[in-house]
Protein backbone atom coordinates (compact mmCIF):
# COMPACT_ATOMS: atom_id res chain seq x y z
CA UNK A 1 0.00 0.00 0.00
CA UNK A 2 2.77 2.40 0.92
CA UNK A 3 4.56 1.58 -2.36
CA UNK A 4 1.53 2.59 -4.37
CA UNK A 5 1.29 5.87 -2.59
CA UNK A 6 4.95 6.56 -3.22
CA UNK A 7 4.57 5.77 -6.94
CA UNK A 8 1.50 7.99 -7.26
CA UNK A 9 3.29 10.84 -5.45
CA UNK A 10 6.31 10.56 -7.77
CA UNK A 11 4.12 10.58 -10.86
CA UNK A 12 2.24 13.66 -9.57
CA UNK A 13 5.46 15.54 -8.97
CA UNK A 14 6.65 14.68 -12.52
CA UNK A 15 3.43 15.87 -14.07
CA UNK A 16 3.41 19.12 -12.10
CA UNK A 17 7.00 19.78 -13.13
CA UNK A 18 6.18 19.14 -16.79
CA UNK A 19 3.22 21.54 -16.72
CA UNK A 20 5.31 24.22 -15.01
CA UNK A 21 8.05 23.89 -17.56
CA UNK A 22 5.60 24.11 -20.47
CA UNK A 23 3.96 27.23 -19.10
CA UNK A 24 7.13 29.09 -18.07
CA UNK A 25 9.22 28.43 -21.20
CA UNK A 26 10.11 31.52 -23.36
CA UNK A 27 8.18 32.01 -26.63
CA UNK A 28 9.83 30.80 -29.76
CA UNK A 29 11.37 33.58 -31.87
CA UNK A 30 9.98 33.96 -35.41
CA UNK A 31 12.16 32.83 -38.29
CA UNK A 32 14.45 35.43 -39.68
CA UNK A 33 13.83 36.57 -43.26
CA UNK A 34 16.43 35.62 -45.81
CA UNK A 35 19.31 38.00 -46.20
CA UNK A 36 19.00 40.41 -49.08
CA UNK A 37 21.87 41.10 -51.41
CA UNK A 38 23.79 44.23 -50.81
CA UNK A 39 22.98 47.22 -52.95
CA UNK A 40 19.32 46.40 -53.10
CA UNK A 41 17.12 48.41 -50.87
CA UNK A 42 13.46 47.94 -50.26
CA UNK A 43 11.56 50.33 -52.38
CA UNK A 44 8.31 51.52 -50.96
CA UNK A 45 5.43 51.77 -53.42
CA UNK A 46 4.61 55.31 -54.39
CA UNK A 47 1.72 56.85 -52.53
CA UNK A 48 -1.39 57.48 -54.60
CA UNK A 49 -1.75 61.06 -55.65
CA UNK A 50 -4.89 62.78 -54.44
CA UNK A 51 -6.58 64.71 -57.25
CA UNK A 52 -6.48 68.41 -56.69
CA UNK A 53 -9.76 70.06 -57.61
CA UNK A 54 -9.38 73.38 -59.35
CA UNK A 55 -10.91 76.29 -57.49
CA UNK A 56 -14.32 77.32 -58.66
CA UNK A 57 -14.22 80.32 -60.86
CA UNK A 58 -17.01 82.80 -60.56
CA UNK A 59 -18.38 83.98 -63.88
CA UNK A 60 -17.12 87.41 -64.59
CA UNK A 61 -19.79 89.90 -65.48
CA UNK A 62 -18.54 91.82 -68.43
CA UNK A 63 -20.35 95.10 -68.92
CA UNK A 64 -21.58 95.65 -72.46
CA UNK A 65 -19.37 97.91 -74.49
CA UNK A 66 -20.47 101.50 -74.50
CA UNK A 67 -21.69 102.78 -77.80
CA UNK A 68 -19.08 104.97 -79.32
CA UNK A 69 -20.52 107.85 -81.22
CA UNK A 70 -18.69 108.70 -84.40
CA UNK A 71 -17.06 112.10 -84.39
CA UNK A 72 -19.30 114.76 -85.83
CA UNK A 73 -17.94 116.45 -88.92
CA UNK A 74 -16.61 119.90 -88.50
CA UNK A 75 -18.91 122.76 -89.32
CA UNK A 76 -22.18 120.76 -88.73
CA UNK A 77 -24.01 120.42 -85.41
CA UNK A 78 -24.11 116.96 -83.90
CA UNK A 79 -27.35 115.10 -84.60
CA UNK A 80 -28.95 112.60 -82.27
CA UNK A 81 -28.94 109.01 -83.50
CA UNK A 82 -32.22 107.89 -85.08
CA UNK A 83 -34.53 105.99 -82.74
CA UNK A 84 -35.44 102.43 -83.52
CA UNK A 85 -38.93 102.19 -85.06
CA UNK A 86 -41.54 100.83 -82.63
CA UNK A 87 -43.53 97.76 -83.69
CA UNK A 88 -46.71 98.52 -85.56
CA UNK A 89 -48.95 96.78 -83.02
CA UNK A 90 -47.61 98.75 -80.06
CA UNK A 91 -48.06 102.17 -81.73
CA UNK A 92 -51.63 103.39 -81.19
CA UNK A 93 -53.17 105.32 -84.06
CA UNK A 94 -52.86 109.04 -83.67
CA UNK A 95 -56.06 110.97 -84.07
CA UNK A 96 -56.01 114.70 -84.22
CA UNK A 97 -58.55 116.33 -81.94
CA UNK A 98 -59.51 118.86 -84.59
CA UNK A 99 -60.73 116.35 -87.20
CA UNK A 100 -63.22 113.89 -85.63
CA UNK A 101 -63.52 110.54 -87.33
CA UNK A 102 -66.93 110.03 -88.87
CA UNK A 103 -68.58 106.65 -88.31
CA UNK A 104 -68.53 104.33 -91.31
CA UNK A 105 -71.60 104.56 -93.43
CA UNK A 106 -73.46 101.32 -94.09
CA UNK A 107 -74.97 101.10 -97.48
CA UNK A 108 -78.73 100.57 -97.26
CA UNK A 109 -80.28 98.08 -99.63
CA UNK A 110 -82.35 99.57 -102.31
CA UNK A 111 -85.95 99.58 -101.31
CA UNK A 112 -88.10 97.63 -103.67
CA UNK A 113 -91.36 99.20 -104.53
CA UNK A 114 -94.20 97.85 -102.41
CA UNK A 115 -96.47 95.55 -104.23
CA UNK A 116 -100.00 96.63 -104.10
CA UNK A 117 -102.29 93.76 -103.17
CA UNK A 118 -104.68 92.77 -105.92
CA UNK A 119 -108.30 93.49 -105.34
CA UNK A 120 -110.41 90.93 -103.56
CA UNK A 121 -112.08 89.89 -106.78
CA UNK A 122 -108.81 88.98 -108.53
CA UNK A 123 -107.20 86.97 -105.67
CA UNK A 124 -106.68 83.27 -106.58
CA UNK A 125 -108.72 80.76 -104.62
CA UNK A 126 -106.76 78.56 -102.13
CA UNK A 127 -105.81 75.16 -103.48
CA UNK A 128 -107.60 72.20 -101.85
CA UNK A 129 -105.38 69.91 -99.69
CA UNK A 130 -103.98 66.86 -101.40
CA UNK A 131 -105.92 63.69 -100.60
CA UNK A 132 -104.18 61.32 -98.16
CA UNK A 133 -103.04 58.03 -99.67
CA UNK A 134 -105.40 55.22 -98.90
CA UNK A 135 -103.71 52.30 -97.12
CA UNK A 136 -103.82 49.12 -99.09
CA UNK A 137 -105.52 46.17 -97.54
CA UNK A 138 -103.12 43.54 -96.29
CA UNK A 139 -103.71 40.31 -98.12
CA UNK A 140 -103.27 37.30 -95.84
CA UNK A 141 -100.74 34.69 -96.80
CA UNK A 142 -103.20 31.85 -96.51
CA UNK A 143 -103.17 31.32 -100.27
CA UNK A 144 -99.40 30.80 -100.48
CA UNK A 145 -99.07 28.92 -97.17
CA UNK A 146 -102.42 27.35 -96.39
CA UNK A 147 -101.29 24.75 -93.83
CA UNK A 148 -100.38 25.04 -90.16
CA UNK A 149 -99.67 22.66 -87.26
CA UNK A 150 -102.13 22.86 -84.37
CA UNK A 151 -100.50 21.71 -81.15
CA UNK A 152 -103.53 22.01 -78.85
CA UNK A 153 -106.98 23.56 -78.54
CA UNK A 154 -107.57 24.82 -75.00
CA UNK A 155 -110.62 26.30 -73.35
CA UNK A 156 -108.70 28.27 -70.70
CA UNK A 157 -106.78 31.21 -72.17
CA UNK A 158 -104.03 31.16 -69.53
CA UNK A 159 -103.20 27.56 -70.41
CA UNK A 160 -102.88 28.55 -74.08
CA UNK A 161 -100.50 31.39 -73.19
CA UNK A 162 -98.35 29.05 -71.09
CA UNK A 163 -98.17 26.53 -73.97
CA UNK A 164 -97.21 29.30 -76.40
CA UNK A 165 -94.30 30.36 -74.17
CA UNK A 166 -93.14 26.74 -73.91
CA UNK A 167 -93.13 26.30 -77.71
CA UNK A 168 -91.28 29.57 -78.24
CA UNK A 169 -88.50 28.38 -75.93
CA UNK A 170 -88.16 25.35 -78.22
CA UNK A 171 -87.70 27.66 -81.20
CA UNK A 172 -91.14 27.54 -82.85
CA UNK A 173 -93.03 30.59 -84.09
CA UNK A 174 -96.35 30.23 -82.26
CA UNK A 175 -99.71 31.99 -82.57
CA UNK A 176 -102.96 31.79 -80.60
CA UNK A 177 -106.30 31.98 -82.44
CA UNK A 178 -109.70 32.21 -80.78
CA UNK A 179 -112.14 29.98 -82.61
CA UNK A 180 -115.57 28.55 -81.94
CA UNK A 181 -115.69 24.76 -81.79
CA UNK A 182 -118.35 22.26 -80.88
CA UNK A 183 -117.04 20.58 -77.77
CA UNK A 184 -118.61 17.91 -75.60
CA UNK A 185 -119.11 19.12 -72.06
CA UNK A 186 -119.99 17.09 -68.98
CA UNK A 187 -122.16 18.98 -66.49
CA UNK A 188 -122.37 17.61 -62.94
CA UNK A 189 -125.39 18.65 -60.87
CA UNK A 190 -126.65 17.69 -57.40
CA UNK A 191 -130.41 18.01 -57.85
CA UNK A 192 -133.32 19.90 -59.40
CA UNK A 193 -136.08 21.73 -57.54
CA UNK A 194 -139.29 23.54 -58.46
CA UNK A 195 -138.85 25.99 -55.58
CA UNK A 196 -135.91 28.38 -55.68
CA UNK A 197 -135.59 28.45 -51.86
CA UNK A 198 -134.98 24.71 -51.73
CA UNK A 199 -132.29 25.07 -54.42
CA UNK A 200 -130.64 27.88 -52.41
CA UNK A 201 -130.57 25.73 -49.29
CA UNK A 202 -128.83 22.91 -51.18
CA UNK A 203 -126.31 25.37 -52.63
CA UNK A 204 -125.45 26.64 -49.14
CA UNK A 205 -124.88 23.07 -47.92
CA UNK A 206 -122.59 22.37 -50.86
CA UNK A 207 -120.54 25.51 -50.17
CA UNK A 208 -120.15 24.43 -46.55
CA UNK A 209 -118.76 21.08 -47.77
CA UNK A 210 -116.14 22.72 -49.98
CA UNK A 211 -117.85 22.77 -53.42
CA UNK A 212 -118.60 25.72 -55.72
CA UNK A 213 -122.24 25.35 -56.86
CA UNK A 214 -124.41 27.74 -58.84
CA UNK A 215 -128.08 27.82 -59.84
CA UNK A 216 -128.91 27.15 -63.49
CA UNK A 217 -132.10 26.61 -65.41
CA UNK A 218 -133.12 22.97 -65.45
CA UNK A 219 -135.66 21.07 -67.50
CA UNK A 220 -139.33 22.12 -67.51
CA UNK A 221 -138.59 25.41 -65.76
CA UNK A 222 -136.99 23.87 -62.70
CA UNK A 223 -133.88 25.07 -60.81
CA UNK A 224 -130.77 22.87 -61.00
CA UNK A 225 -127.80 23.12 -58.68
CA UNK A 226 -124.75 22.78 -60.94
CA UNK A 227 -121.56 21.78 -59.12
CA UNK A 228 -119.11 21.81 -62.03
CA UNK A 229 -118.45 21.49 -65.78
CA UNK A 230 -115.67 19.34 -67.20
CA UNK A 231 -114.48 18.67 -70.73
CA UNK A 232 -112.89 15.42 -69.57
CA UNK A 233 -115.27 12.61 -68.72
CA UNK A 234 -112.97 11.16 -66.09
CA UNK A 235 -112.91 14.46 -64.20
CA UNK A 236 -116.70 14.59 -64.21
CA UNK A 237 -116.91 11.05 -62.82
CA UNK A 238 -114.43 11.90 -60.02
CA UNK A 239 -116.57 14.91 -59.03
CA UNK A 240 -119.69 12.75 -58.93
CA UNK A 241 -117.93 10.25 -56.61
CA UNK A 242 -117.01 13.06 -54.23
CA UNK A 243 -120.66 14.15 -54.11
CA UNK A 244 -121.79 10.62 -53.35
CA UNK A 245 -119.38 10.44 -50.41
CA UNK A 246 -121.12 13.55 -48.97
CA UNK A 247 -124.59 11.90 -49.30
CA UNK A 248 -125.62 13.89 -52.37
CA UNK A 249 -127.34 12.50 -55.47
CA UNK A 250 -125.17 13.60 -58.44
CA UNK A 251 -126.22 13.66 -62.07
CA UNK A 252 -123.98 13.91 -65.15
CA UNK A 253 -125.43 15.51 -68.29
CA UNK A 254 -123.29 15.24 -71.45
CA UNK A 255 -123.97 17.70 -74.26
CA UNK A 256 -122.16 19.12 -77.31
CA UNK A 257 -122.30 22.87 -77.64
CA UNK A 258 -120.37 25.60 -79.50
CA UNK A 259 -117.66 26.82 -77.16
CA UNK A 260 -114.93 29.44 -77.66
CA UNK A 261 -111.50 27.80 -77.54
CA UNK A 262 -107.92 29.00 -78.02
CA UNK A 263 -106.02 27.14 -80.72
CA UNK A 264 -102.24 27.13 -80.32
CA UNK A 265 -100.70 26.77 -83.77
CA UNK A 266 -97.14 26.60 -85.12
CA UNK A 267 -95.82 27.87 -88.45
CA UNK A 268 -97.26 28.30 -91.94
CA UNK A 269 -96.45 25.83 -94.70
CA UNK A 270 -97.04 25.68 -98.44
CA UNK A 271 -97.08 21.87 -98.56
CA UNK A 272 -98.25 19.19 -96.20
CA UNK A 273 -94.90 17.45 -96.46
CA UNK A 274 -93.22 20.48 -94.86
CA UNK A 275 -95.74 20.55 -92.01
CA UNK A 276 -95.38 16.79 -91.51
CA UNK A 277 -91.71 17.21 -90.56
CA UNK A 278 -92.60 19.52 -87.65
CA UNK A 279 -95.44 17.18 -86.63
CA UNK A 280 -92.98 14.34 -86.21
CA UNK A 281 -90.55 16.55 -84.26
CA UNK A 282 -93.30 17.75 -81.90
CA UNK A 283 -94.52 14.19 -81.30
CA UNK A 284 -91.02 13.21 -80.20
CA UNK A 285 -91.19 16.03 -77.63
CA UNK A 286 -94.44 14.80 -76.09
CA UNK A 287 -97.08 16.83 -77.97
CA UNK A 288 -100.04 15.61 -80.04
CA UNK A 289 -100.12 18.00 -83.04
CA UNK A 290 -102.35 17.83 -86.13
CA UNK A 291 -102.20 19.52 -89.54
CA UNK A 292 -104.98 22.08 -90.13
CA UNK A 293 -105.82 24.69 -92.73
CA UNK A 294 -105.21 28.28 -91.83
CA UNK A 295 -108.20 30.58 -91.57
Amino acid sequence: MSKRLVIIGVLGIVLIGAVYWYVSRPPASPPRPPARPRGLERRQPPKPLTPIEPPERKPEIVPPPAAVEPPAPKGKPAQAPPEAPAPKEAVPPQVSPEAPVAPPQIAKPAESPRETPPPAETRPAPEPPAPEPVAKAIVPETQDRPYSVQVASLVVKQNAIALKARLEKLGYGTTIQRVIARITRHRVSAGEFRDRDEADQLARRLRADGFSPKLVAGEHGQFAVEVGISFQQNDAIDLAHRLQQKDYVPKIVTQTAPTPVYAVRVGAYAKKSEALQDVKALKRKGFAPIIVRRC
